[in-house]
């Protein structure tokens, strides 16, 4: 696991690029992650990146990121952005959560599940890439009602215990 300056400073410098190299590898996660799952708001898009996900789901949602080039390029489509860490979060009652590939990014994934845990989501959502193992942790604070192949992710869609 990286630092969370190390996280900050490398996606700060992707942010210009970010679209044009991912943006079809995203959707095609977000197809396969959330295809037959309803989704209640307020939505928070954790690791929002650049946006991508707004665009997609055409609703809006907050996004969460560490790096603010990210977020900058998230407010440009016009969604509500809020800079953090997923180890310190400032939110509450989050009905659902939305995570794509940033878990894994976090020094303590322990910490940052447990902060998840905290927002009291009806639903949470998240993929990580299929070389990292989130399984038990997430286990120990959620109900995992499915796991998913998402390309080269693995999906978890948990409910609140």
């Amino acid at each position: 696991m990286a630092s969370k300056q190390k996280v900050q400073r490398n996606y700060d410098l992707s942010a210009e690029v970010y679209d044009s190299r991912y943006s079809d590898i995203q959707k095609e996660k977000y197809n396969l992650a959330l295809q037959d799952l309803e989704l209640q708001k307020p939505l928070l898009d954790l690791g929002c990146g650049t946006g991508l996900l707004k665009d997609f789901l055409g609703v809006d949602l907050i996004g969460c990121d560490i790096s603010r080039n990210m977020l900058k390029k998230a407010k440009e489509r016009g969604e509500i952005v809020v800079q953090a860490d997923l180890e310190n979060l400032p939110f509450k009652n989050i009905s659902t959560i939305l995570s794509f590939t940033a878990l894994q990014n976090v020094p303590d994934i322990k910490k940052a599940i447990a902060e998840l845990r905290k927002l009291n989501p009806k639903k949470l959502i998240i993929t990580y890439l299929d070389k990292f193992d989130l399984v038990k942790e997430v286990e120990n604070q959620f109900d995992i009602q499915e796991i998913r192949k998402v390309g080269e992710d693995v999906c978890l869609v948990s409910s609140h215990k």
